[in-house]
């Protein structure tokens, strides 16, 4: 049970971490058993935020738009 706690702390970690630079969320619980940890104003339309889970904020790319980009080889 402990490594599934863990898992779920490293899995939002890494969401984070992935989405830290998006201007749409604005925050991020860090309850790691919370279903919608992520606040997020691009769905709602207004400077309230929404909740909204995970799967649905990596779902917009949003964040991939503020990731620096990988030099060219």
């Amino acid at each position: 049970m402990e490594e599934i706690v863990r898992l779920k702390q490293t899995m939002l970690d890494a969401t984070h971490e992935l989405i830290s630079g998006c201007r749409f969320c604005v925050q991020i619980a860090s309850d790691s058993d919370d279903r919608t940890p992520v606040h997020c104003v691009k769905y709602s339309g207004c400077a309230i935020p929404v909740q909204t889970n995970v799967a649905t904020c990596l779902s917009c790319q949003e964040y991939k738009k503020s990731l620096p980009a990988k030099p060219v080889r």
